[in-house]
């Protein structure tokens, strides 16, 4: 199974107002803060983006732990000194 990188992806769809707000004040020579050229209006939209990349960053995080854990699934088992079996 091939791995998402969704903390990546997260931060980078999070964010992603920033850059178009400004590219997009690059391109017409305004300010990208300025909200009556327009590119400033884009950095609204991080209201929608902050939240839906924030589960995204926590998912990989989650996901990332529970891949480090031992596969005991697979019949690997450690033998601690305290089993007494």
């Amino acid at each position: 199974m091939k791995r998402f990188p969704f903390v990546r992806v997260g931060l980078l769809f999070a964010f992603s107002p920033l850059l178009i707000a400004f590219v997009t004040g690059l391109i017409q020579g305004v300010s990208m803060w300025d909200e009556g050229s327009g590119t400033g209006a884009y950095i609204w939209l991080m209201m929608l983006t902050l939240p839906v990349g924030f589960v995204l960053v926590c998912i990989g995080v989650v996901m990332k732990f529970v891949r480090m854990r031992p596969k005991l699934s697979r019949g690997v088992h450690k033998k601690f000194p305290t089993d007494n079996k």
